[in-house]
């Protein structure tokens, strides 16, 4: 049935686009308005799935629904020893015989491939998968969608760029800004592209991370300074350290485990996953459990007026570094 599908993975930009382009072909602009249902999966019932794809399409012979962030894929509490009601057992009987004039696609971040639906389509239709690309294949879209705006990217700065983005969305609208600040000039390089190219605070904490792990508290504190000079509260800066820690401390309990058992337990996305891995070598488990009761230490301090949020951090970074 190809009729019948789900996609499903970390990449919901390329997931809409891929929507968009079976949608293009398949309903004239016209005739969207009657022929392409959009519904969300986080709160639609069965019956109003079921009632979209048995209407029949209207001046065309097809039509499509879609079912965005479908919530039946995933793990429930309910669901794990792999019962399910019986409402849901009709339901996927009904997937069996989707009407061959109804295009119907679910959508989701997550998957269990226990569930008896994701076995179903699995089966009976078509199931794709759009994971989070390596760093290769993301420096690679860089440059492909640049032309796509109409200019050339240098490769070390498609990969200055892939690396400084979470997902392609991210790299989509940062792409967006630069290509527009180049004006008329066709080609970009990385030192162009620096000091218009925003790193997200959740990047600059990997940095600032990543020279704590190296013993670098100069340049972990350069990093603490230029946010505070952009504007980011020094509390939400340490926020998102002990939250950062708490992810490396997570890692490092699997450090025997294999990439996608961390994966599947951590739930985390495959950029923040890879970077943790990274990192969580430079610590023991003993200095991430102390850097963290530093962390919540100093987090009641500066809301008690004890310290200055920027010194308390500077020598919080101070003392991990050089630990």
């Amino acid at each position: 049935m190809e009729n019948l599908q789900l996609f499903f993975g970390d990449e919901k930009l390329l997931i809409k686009e891929e929507i968009e382009k079976i949608k293009t072909a398949m309903i004239p602009a016209h005739l969207e308005a009657v022929n392409f249902i959009g519904l969300d999966g986080k709160t639609v019932s069965e019956d109003e799935i079921i009632n979209a794809v048995i209407t029949v399409p209207m001046l065309q012979d097809k039509k499509l629904v879609v079912v965005y962030d479908a919530r039946f894929f995933e793990s429930t509490k309910n669901e794990k020893d792999g019962q399910e009601s019986d409402k849901k057992d009709d339901f996927a009987k009904f997937l069996q015989k989707v009407p061959p004039y109804t295009q119907l696609i679910f959508t989701c971040e997550k998957v269990d491939k226990r569930k008896k639906i994701f076995k179903l389509i699995q089966k009976e239709g078509i199931v794709r998968e759009f994971p989070a690309p390596s760093l290769k294949e993301k420096a690679l879209w860089v440059q492909k969608r640049a032309e796509l705006y109409g200019k050339k990217m240098d490769l070390s700065a498609a990969y200055f760029m892939a690396q400084y983005t979470r997902d392609l969305y991210q790299t989509d609208m940062e792409l967006k800004k630069v290509t527009a600040f180049a004006g008329e000039k066709q080609t970009i390089q990385q030192n162009e592209i620096q000091s218009i190219f925003s790193k997200s605070l959740e990047n600059n904490i990997f940095d600032l991370m990543d020279y704590m792990g190296m013993k670098k508290p100069a340049l972990a504190i350069a990093i603490l300074n230029d946010l505070l000079l952009q504007g980011e509260k020094g509390i939400v800066i340490l926020f998102m350290i002990s939250k950062h820690i708490m992810d490396l401390i997570s890692v490092k309990s699997l450090q025997n485990a294999d990439y996608q058992e961390i994966k599947q337990k951590l739930n985390l996305h495959p950029f923040v996953l890879k970077k943790a891995i990274e990192q969580a070598k430079n610590f023991s488990q003993e200095e991430l459990r102390q850097a963290l009761k530093w962390c919540q230490q100093l987090d009641l301090d500066i809301k008690r007026g004890k310290i200055d949020d920027r010194k308390g951090i500077e020598l919080f970074i101070t003392r991990i570094a050089t630990k």
